[in-house]
């Protein structure tokens, strides 16, 4: 968590599954390659506290996230932050 990184992607999928959320990203590298990230945010029952509902991610949507990336430096992440293409942000841990 120490070295926060933002990414920019497209939904692939979401599962809204205990014990953590997981989204599926497809995100551009620099040389415009697809790549595919794993985030995991908090459970589901902690995400709805602070206002996510299930239907709020799908397929085709533009995400920007805020998270911790992979020690071993693989494309997954750890989700802090949420925003929709909207602008409309949310924490990813389910704290307020």
């Amino acid at each position: 968590m120490e070295h926060p990184v933002n990414i920019k992607g497209v939904v692939k999928n979401m599962e809204w599954t205990n014990p953590h959320v997981f989204i599926f990203l497809d995100v551009k590298d620099e040389s415009g390659n697809v790549e595919e990230w794993r985030v995991e945010g908090n459970s589901p029952n902690m995400l709805t506290r602070v206002g996510w509902r299930k239907e709020m991610i799908n397929p085709g949507d533009a995400l920007q996230v805020n998270g911790a990336q992979a020690k071993n430096g693989s494309k997954v992440m750890r989700l802090i932050s949420l925003t929709l293409a909207n602008g409309q942000k949310f924490d990813g841990q389910g704290f307020k």
